[in-house]
């Protein structure tokens, strides 16, 4: 199986395409990669190209493109809001998220959510993307946001055609009832591990968001947002 590793856009307009420091430090140092290795260099944006290691040195992995295409840009956009939970079931979520087809991913912070900010925690949540893109050749790289409250992000979410927020309270739709063919943007919500309140969900609502249920049983946080994920995935892409 070929290598995929994230360039810059300018790059993949080179003869020798010139890999960063992060990617050329994985790929010598990690992969072990030696000259005529075949990679696949993408550039998060829909540019790709065939490419073949040139040279590997100490600090710079080099790589002769020999074919390069686009990839359009998703026909549908599917974006995550995550109230964030317990980090080992977030870094499975974030995992999961790209796998599934989301566009984009939005951690929040929301009443009943555990959070402290931390830079370098974050930097990893980027790399998880990262890494979960090259495996799945993912040619578009997931926007991930950085960790906001749950009232700043719902004003955010006006360009969706479909808002649609995971709920426990009377009143939730199956989410299979749902009506999704011919959507272009759909925006699902997730709770935290003790769920919205009740008046988060009504501001969600009132924002314009379609309470959904995910069936008899209450699912934990990160099953929830690999379920409704994978209903969004099936119906629209």
């Amino acid at each position: 199986m070929r290598i995929n590793s994230l360039v810059e856009a300018a790059e993949l307009g080179k003869e020798i395409a010139l890999l960063s420091p992060e990617e050329s430090h994985h790929l010598a140092r990690v992969l072990r990669v030696q000259p005529g290795q075949g990679l696949t260099l993408f550039d998060g944006a829909g540019g790709v190209a065939d490419a073949v290691v040139e040279s590997v040195g100490k600090h710079a992995v080099e790589a002769r493109i020999e074919k390069r295409w686009s990839v359009p840009k998703p026909a549908v956009e599917i974006e995550l809001v995550q109230a964030v939970p317990k980090l080992d079931r977030w870094e499975l979520v974030l995992q999961k998220a790209v796998e599934l087809g989301a566009t984009s991913i939005r951690p929040v912070v929301t009443r009943h959510t555990e959070y402290r900010p931390h830079p370098k925690r974050e930097e990893r949540w980027a790399r998880i993307v990262l890494g979960a893109a090259q495996q799945c050749e993912v040619r578009w790289l997931p926007k991930l946001h950085p960790v906001q409250g749950f009232d700043a992000v719902l004003p955010l979410l006006g360009g969706c055609d479909l808002v649609l927020v995971g709920s426990l309270y009377d009143g939730a739709r199956p989410l299979r009832d749902v009506d999704m063919p011919g959507r272009r943007k759909v925006a699902l919500l997730i709770g935290p591990e003790g769920d919205f309140t009740a008046e988060e969900v009504r501001a969600a609502v009132a924002a314009g968001a379609v309470p959904v249920s995910f069936g008899s049983r209450i699912l934990r946080t990160e099953t929830a947002a690999i379920f409704g994920l994978s209903v969004l995935a099936y119906q629209l892409l």
